[in-house]
């Protein structure tokens, strides 16, 4: 099944999440969104545990410990066994997994893809492809050459490779970009099917609100940066200036709650219109913009 929301199609063949993981509370202006999150991704791979000499009733930790003794084994004796659809138990080797998923390494273009049509995939990672480096010279230049040419034609062309390749752990699919990206692909099975959304019919006036309200925000594509790690940390330092533990020191933790107060969304919403206007007239925000490629070759 497809869901298309506006310009984008993304492939959904799982299931539609039963259950929400998290909650958050989305707050726009002075107005409050209660919300709750579901993994719209399954796992599909096949998990394999470690079991003693082929026996499924006992199994190993990772550091080779009998879980149900506790007693330390030899690695030589620890086997990975998956178990089948009829509750049985079998050895799986990396060979065997070789045979079903193809070498380590192997790489195949399944197909060109449109760039406009590639909304459509759920990436999860990116990496970068160059030729690969060769001692003579000659071999090097000719990779080069080759990769060159491929993505050359499909810049000309405006599509993106999708490739099925085999990394450690497993076959994946990805996007090969002409800039030489890697875009890893969540596969169709895995991303789940969307949960009813309900809409509510709304006046106009309550949308062109709604609408005053987004302009007046802004309209944009700022750069996406995280700063936070480096601020955690410089809160962790200065932190433990004056609030240090030691170890063997008898900690004091206070845990702080609150709750949230439902509000008019249409007060909120002039609100934040009235907000927005006035920081805006003050002084007027500089938002970084970024640069938007309208056509994928330089004509």
């Amino acid at each position: 099944m497809n869901t298309t929301t506006t310009t984008t199609t993304i492939d959904r063949e799982g299931p539609a999440p039963a259950r929400a993981t998290t909650s958050i509370t989305l707050t726009a202006g002075a107005m409050v969104f209660p919300l709750s999150i579901f993994t719209a991704v399954s796992d599909l791979t096949i998990n394999r545990s470690e079991r003693l000499e082929g026996n499924p009733a006992i199994p190993v930790g990772r550091t080779y410990i009998r879980k149900d003794t506790g007693d330390v084994i030899n690695p030589d004796h620890v086997t990975r066994m998956a178990e089948a659809t009829d509750g049985s138990w079998v050895v799986v080797s990396d060979a065997d997994l070789a045979e079903v998923y193809g070498e380590t390494g192997e790489a195949e273009v399944i197909s060109f893809v449109p760039i406009a049509e590639a909304g459509r995939y759920v990436t999860d990672g990116l990496l970068q492809v160059r030729a690969r480096s060769d001692k003579r010279a000659s071999a090097q230049n000719a990779n080069e050459t080759a990769f060159s040419l491929l993505l050359t034609g499909m810049r000309k062309r405006e599509v993106h490779a999708l490739v099925r390749l085999v990394l450690r752990g497993g076959p994946r699919h990805a996007l090969l970009t002409a800039d030489g990206d890697l875009l890893t692909v969540i596969p169709a099975a895995a991303v789940r099917a969307a949960r009813p959304l309900p809409l509510a019919e709304h006046d106009d006036k309550a949308v062109d609100m709604m609408g005053q309200f987004i302009d007046s925000v802004g309209v944009a594509s700022p750069l996406v940066d995280d700063d936070t790690p480096v601020k955690v940390q410089a809160f962790i330092d200065s932190k433990a200036k004056t609030h240090g533990v030691r170890v063997g020191d008898s900690p004091v933790v206070t845990h702080q709650g609150g709750t949230v107060t439902p509000v008019d969304v249409m007060a909120a919403l002039e609100a934040s219109i009235a907000s927005a206007k006035a920081k805006t007239t003050k002084a007027p925000a500089k938002r970084k913009t970024a640069a938007r490629k309208t056509k994928a070759v330089t004509k």
